[in-house]
């Protein structure tokens, strides 16, 4: 008696698409779901607008404004080689100053970019090196903030902020 062998079965593979559709519909639906809660917890612009807790109103006088102070080449040789660097200090102060800074700025620049020089070729190579020039700055700004004073009305400091704009330096001695 020969061995029967058992015929085999034929498994016939089912498409994937019934899956690919169910999966792409949850998907979907919960797409539509997350867009649908956002839109509702999203406040309505014209009535944030008209509650007024979203708009801001600054006054003319509070408004930032920007003033040039140097605009110089700057020479270090610190390290013993001399480097320039391509400057500028602007300061920074509410409209309501700026008469004034301006006033003192041109009566007095020349002696400002004097001081301001005089930071420059004192100041270590490192400093000139540092991403924010925060040792720079800060000793060009107790300079200013001693010019420019604290407003005796208001108590507040005159000049905002010190900015320092600053190219990287280069060699000008062999």
């Amino acid at each position: 008696m020969p061995e029967e062998t058992p015929a085999p079965e034929t498994t016939k593979k089912k498409s994937p698409i019934k899956t690919v559709i169910l999966v792409f519909g949850i998907v979907v639906i919960e797409a539509v779901a997350i867009i649908g809660f956002f839109k509702m917890t999203e406040p309505d612009p014209v009535s944030a607008a008209q509650s007024g807790g979203a708009v801001i109103v600054v006054d003319e006088l509070d408004k930032i404004v920007e003033l040039r102070v140097v605009d110089a080449r700057l020479p270090n040789n610190k390290a013993g080689v001399t480097y320039l660097y391509d400057t500028q200090v602007w300061l920074q102060c509410k409209q309501r100053y700026a008469d004034q800074v301006n006033d003192v700025l041109d009566r007095h620049r020349n002696e400002i970019t004097a001081e301001v020089t005089a930071i420059w070729r004192t100041s270590d190579p490192k400093h000139f090196k540092e991403p924010k020039l925060e040792n720079l700055t800060r000793k060009v700004n107790a300079l200013i903030d001693a010019r420019f004073g604290i407003d005796p009305e208001l108590g507040q400091p005159i000049i905002t902020k010190c900015l320092i704009v600053m190219q990287p330096g280069f060699r000008i001695d062999g």
